[in-house]
């Protein structure tokens, strides 16, 4: 079994955290927050690189990021869904790191696979907890499940203010050569929006950080209420002074 850590993401390519919550994760390295990341796939079926580069730039991305572990569950690229199996796959993940906080993609969004993946994430709670479960990690039940946005346009339930981390955002994002070093156009390939990559996610994370009155921002959801036990507890999240 794994060493426990504070936080798991997950992603259902080797760069969706970096390219939804990278900033975020620069944010928990610096306040020592232990984190680790778990891949779905190898993003095998992408235009640009091959499994064996897109391994490597994962690697190379997690060292940056001060990442505990980087894993890849190996689940098949443009065919991930929602079924027991890949519920019970996530659950293992989760049950052999123990987090606190389980982050994941946002379950409505253009490209199927981040949404599967949400779902599946979502919907392996039930997995995480059974005492029946054939897995060799005891069960667990972390504390909250977060969802972070991708392409998805949708009311945020929180914004983090990344403005003093996002150049080393887009540092980190460079490091996935095969995706981020050029455009769509000079790859050959057709782009599903803004044709810059790099030049999209500084607009997103712009608009998300306009709604906080700061420069850049990242989204998550929460679908479920927070228990706080005072309103001291939501001190740490107030706006802007």
């Amino acid at each position: 079994m794994s060493a426990s850590v504070d936080v798991l993401l997950f992603g259902a390519h080797p760069d969706d955290v970096e390219w939804g919550l990278g900033g975020f994760c620069l944010l928990l390295r610096e306040r020592g927050v232990s984190f680790a990341i778990v891949d779905l796939t190898r993003g095998e079926m992408g235009s640009r690189g091959t499994p064996a580069i897109r391994d490597e730039e994962a690697i190379r991305a997690a060292a940056f990021l001060g990442a505990v572990a980087r894993e890849n569950l190996g689940m098949p690229d443009c065919g991930l869904a929602d079924i027991p199996e890949s519920r019970r796959q996530i659950a293992s993940a989760v049950r052999r790191h123990r987090p606190q906080i389980v982050i994941a993609p946002y379950w409505e969004d253009r490209h199927p696979d981040h949404a599967a993946a949400g779902l599946a994430i979502r919907n392996s709670f039930l997995y995480c907890t059974l005492a029946k479960l054939d897995d060799p990690n005891p069960p667990h039940k972390p504390g909250v499940f977060l969802y972070y946005l991708l392409h998805q346009v949708h009311q945020p339930s929180l914004v983090v203010d990344t403005s003093a981390i996002f150049e080393r955002k887009l540092e980190l994002l460079r490091l996935h050569e095969s995706q981020f070093s050029r455009t769509a156009e000079e790859f050959g390939v057709l782009p599903m929006g803004v044709g810059d990559y790099l030049f999209g996610l500084e607009s997103r994370d712009r608009f998300f950080g306009s709604l906080i009155g700061v420069r850049f921002g990242e989204a998550l959801v929460i679908d479920l209420p927070l228990r706080i036990e005072s309103l001291a507890g939501i001190l740490p999240f107030r706006g802007h002074e």
